[in-house]
């Protein structure tokens, strides 16, 4: 949080998530929730550690549950709704066996492509902050996504201050789009100081046009913000939400750091996947220690 272009970078990821949920509202509606999100980094971490090597287990009901174990990210039938849903989407396709009472499932090229966009998304954010090469790396090596990311799945799911943030981040991001509406509040709040307690007014923001932009209800765009407003987290100057708004500097203090977890995390899978005695072998040069550090 303190790196001198860390606003820079997560003005610009920000910007970019906002810009996939505009072109693929269909598909990022369906992971629009924390709870859907865990689930679908676990399920694809599942599916690439199997894609790398047969011997771990494939996508089944079982397996997911398995790795959810204590974390309460899902209960057992909330994780068989998840993945009967991801059939009918088509994220997940039944694998080919002959016992048809396995329940195996198989991901398929549309979830790996928004899986990698969402990586690379956050590899570009990542080396603006620091001048890295990652996007670079990934891109002249796609399967580093097969090693990266599950890595950076478990290293979330050991993060309960992420997958279970403040009260403040949990009002947005726990229900459908409410991450979007989030980035979008804070994505032009100015810095702040480490005393700063004044409201941070950030111009006209409106249920009408929240519902417009990200293709949900009206009534659910104002139920976020009522929320948000109850709690004190927003306001406006005038009382019916019309006018200019203010974000309080909790909720920016909040989201900062809950992005920061996420934005080191990456970091640290990605340097791993690199560093792995796997089938990738980056020449020497190209190690991320010696190309603008990871």
């Amino acid at each position: 949080m303190q790196m001198p272009r860390f606003r820079d970078s997560l003005a610009t990821a920000a910007q970019d998530l906002l810009e996939t949920h505009l072109s693929l509202p269909r598909e990022v509606h369906y992971v629009a929730d924390l709870q859907r999100w865990m689930l679908s980094q676990m399920t694809i971490a599942i599916h690439f550690e199997h894609v790398r090597d047969p011997t771990f287990p494939p996508i089944s009901p079982s397996n997911l549950i398995r790795a959810v174990g204590d974390t309460r990210i899902a209960s057992r039938n909330t994780v068989h709704t998840f993945l009967m849903e991801m059939r009918r989407y088509r994220f997940v396709v039944p694998r080919e066996t002959a016992d048809r009472r396995q329940r195996a499932v198989q991901a398929t090229e549309m979830s790996e492509q928004l899986i990698r966009r969402y990586f690379d998304i956050h590899l570009r954010a990542l080396d603006l902050m620091d001048g890295g090469v990652r996007y670079e790396l990934s891109c002249k090596h796609p399967t580093l996504l097969h090693y990266a990311q599950p890595r950076f799945t478990w290293m979330l799911v050991s993060r309960s201050d992420w997958y279970k943030p403040p009260q403040s981040i949990a009002k947005f991001v726990s229900s459908d789009s409410g991450s979007s509406v989030l980035h979008d509040l804070i994505r032009s709040v100015r810095p702040l100081s480490k005393d700063d307690t004044s409201p941070i007014w950030v111009g006209r923001v409106s249920p009408k046009a929240l519902s417009s932009r990200y293709r949900i209800s009206r009534t659910h765009a104002a139920r976020l913000l009522a929320l948000a407003r109850e709690a004190q987290l927003v306001g406006w100057a005038k009382e019916s939400n019309r006018g200019n708004c203010w974000v309080s500097p909790q909720l920016v203090r909040d989201y900062l750091y809950w992005q920061a977890i996420k934005l080191a995390t990456v970091s640290k899978a990605f340097e791993d996947a690199c560093m792995e005695d796997g089938p990738i072998r980056i020449p020497p040069q190209e190690h991320p220690d010696e190309a603008g550090g990871l």
